[in-house]
């Protein structure tokens, strides 16, 4: 018998520095690619897109971004740059946005994968286009408005098990999460190296813009 909302079509856009920052949060590492297949669930994948943030010569990031490619991401980039104000920017929400709201009309259903709270009125206006919208990130990371936005909220604190493990250097650290998906409808496969490489420098660029 094939449920309902496994005919769904799905579009999933990784807001890449939250994810990375909830990873950090929880001291694991995820693999992109079985958090992709956790969040479709087995319905149908239209177009998974990646918004990632380089820091100036992005040759270390190169094999990350082609293992992203290669494993059926859509990768958008930007590289920081230190505005007037000397801080560093380099976000994508605006691409997110665009790219969001251009593939809402061919979808069903559009996870964002953020807590970004700036993105609560995009959430809207696509809820206002007759699609459902799904939020997947940790609590702790989250606006609270933009998980009561939501059609469907994903803890991905509370799923880790299904796509993560834990850091080389948080050791003890358990995982945590039941056996099935979790959520609230209240509304590398192995890591490269240039995956550690992108993040080493998320950190950086992080301190500095603090």
């Amino acid at each position: 018998m094939v449920l309902p909302n496994q005919m769904d079509r799905v579009a999933v856009f990784f807001d890449m520095s939250n994810l990375y920052f909830v990873a950090r949060d929880l001291g694991v590492r995820i693999d992109y690619s079985r958090l992709l297949e956790f969040l479709v669930a087995g319905r149908r994948l239209v177009c998974a897109y990646a918004y990632v943030t380089l820091a100036g010569d992005e040759s270390s990031a190169v094999p990350f971004l082609t293992w992203l490619r290669r494993n059926g991401f859509r990768v958008v980039t930007r590289t920081l740059r230190r505005v007037g104000d000397g801080v560093l920017r380099g976000d994508l929400d605006l691409e997110l946005a665009v790219d969001a709201l251009l593939q809402a009309p061919h979808v069903d259903v559009v996870v964002l994968v953020t807590g970004d709270g700036d993105y609560c009125y995009l959430v809207e206006t696509i809820q206002r286009l007759g699609k459902r919208v799904e939020i997947a990130s940790a609590p702790r990371n989250t606006a609270v408005e933009l998980m009561e936005l939501a059609d469907y909220y994903v803890d991905l604190e509370a799923n880790l098990r299904h796509f993560s493990q834990p850091r080389p250097s948080s050791a003890g650290r358990a995982e945590s999460g039941p056996g099935n998906r979790v959520g609230e409808p209240w509304r590398a496969r192995s890591e490269s190296e240039g995956e550690a490489a992108w993040e080493a420098r998320e950190l950086i660029d992080d301190d500095l813009d603090r």
